[in-house]
């Protein structure tokens, strides 16, 4: 398996692909949700030089998995700035610690573009794969109807 950690910004051709993922496991959450208004919101994270944008791994012509560095997830925390969501990987791909590469990927960018934390929120109350990542559970809370846990990370 050769895969290539990249930016949407530079396979557009995925929007359509990652935006069907994200509204079948996130579609719910989003009031007026589709897979089209997905699609539209994506086109904002074309960049690769400033947040909001996605990382992409990608093989050959296979969309693998993405994450997104974005601001501002949760309105009920408007002074979390950056954050680390939409965590996906292609149910063909799991199991390989595509994932948790990611994830590192992520980190990565977002310290070179000054990030100092970065928040997320996950279903895994425990923190699932994040905690593992070395990520701190932050607090817990009900959030859009969902229990989620709100995870920081410190970058170095």
């Amino acid at each position: 398996m050769t895969i290539e950690w990249t930016y949407l910004a530079k396979h557009p051709q995925h929007i359509k692909q990652l935006a069907e993922w994200y509204f079948d496991e996130w579609g719910e959450y989003v009031e007026n949700s589709s897979a089209i208004a997905f699609q539209e919101k994506l086109t904002a994270y074309l960049n690769i030089d400033r947040i909001p944008l996605i990382i992409v791994a990608v093989e050959g012509d296979t969309l693998v998995g993405a994450v997104q560095i974005k601001y501002r997830e949760m309105t009920i925390y408007p002074e979390k700035t950056h954050w680390l969501g939409g965590v996906y990987v292609n149910p063909e791909f799991r199991g390989h610690n595509i994932a948790s590469q990611l994830v590192q990927y992520a980190q990565d960018i977002a310290i070179k573009l000054g990030v100092e934390t970065l928040y997320l929120q996950t279903e895994s109350l425990n923190g699932g794969l994040y905690a593992k990542l070395g990520w701190e559970i932050e607090t817990q809370v009900n959030y859009r109807g969902v229990d989620v846990a709100v995870m920081q990370k410190v970058l170095n």
